[in-house]
């Protein structure tokens, strides 16, 4: 059934707040692998750091915890519980590993390519946008075509996303929908949300990262910064090491002594 956009300001207000909160979403995506470009290896090593150190600190309780049960240090026993408590730890090192790796293949987009994926992104959102379009919801091939639009949109991708404008075009002609009357349910409220979310934004990580990322001082405060945050954990892992060297030591003059 053919249908009508409404011209109401709400219902423009509420589409261009979508549109700056996509926007941001993108930038912020952007600044996240800027920031793991320029610091993802430190900060790799700090966490690697970090982990070590809670492991130890586990290790020392499950150490004193037997020697004050009279069980005797058994390694195997404490190995296999670390393993299983460290899981979550290890699989969020992999998983920051991986975002390492992937900043480093990260394509820089010439100002017409980001102007011009912005314009197309733009145009197609007004068009099928799920939080626009109900339409989007119940058709597969456009939800499809949606989320291929969102992945080209943050890669800056013109070619795709002019190719894939052609393709969503066709559809909606197909469909016999090229303009929209949509009721907004609760706009007012939506409105209010789409405020309070973009604020959220870019008052948190990562898009604050940009104010480090267009200073060279700051840049460079922030090198020295996590170069020293590791220097000190490396320090605090060296003596938890040495009272775990200790505990062991200790043990075994009392199972020397008991032997006796």
């Amino acid at each position: 059934m053919p249908i009508t956009i409404h011209s109401d300001s709400k219902y423009k207000q509420y589409e261009n707040l979508l549109l700056e909160k996509d926007q941001i979403q993108k930038e912020a995506n952007q600044y996240q692998g800027l920031y793991l470009h320029h610091f993802g290896e430190k900060i790799v090593t700090l966490y690697r750091l970090k982990v070590e150190c809670i492991r130890l600190k586990k290790k020392i309780s499950l150490f004193q915890f037997q020697i004050n049960q009279n069980q005797g240090i058994d390694i195997h026993k404490i190995n296999y519980i670390l393993k299983h408590e460290m899981t979550s730890y290890n699989n969020y090192l992999e998983q920051l590993l991986n975002d390492v790796k992937n900043c480093k293949k990260l394509k820089y987009s010439s100002d017409y390519e980001i102007k011009r994926s912005k314009q197309l992104y733009r145009r197609l959102a007004k068009q099928i946008h799920p939080d626009v379009n109900p339409l989007t919801d119940k058709t597969p091939e456009l939800m499809d075509l949606w989320n291929q639009i969102t992945i080209a949109y943050q890669a800056n991708d013109t070619k795709e996303l002019s190719e894939l404008d052609v393709l969503v075009q066709r559809i909606l002609q197909d469909l016999h929908c090229y303009a929209r009357s949509i009721d907004i349910p609760n706009i007012d409220e939506k409105i209010l949300q789409l405020k309070e979310e973009i604020q959220e934004y870019i008052q948190n990580e990562p898009y604050t990262y940009k104010f480090i990322l267009m200073d060279e001082d700051k840049i460079y405060q922030k090198d020295i910064e996590l170069k020293k945050e590791i220097q000190s954990y490396k320090d605090y892992q060296n003596k938890l090491n040495d009272v775990i060297s200790k505990l062991l030591e200790d043990q075994e003059v009392f199972q020397t002594c008991q032997m006796n």
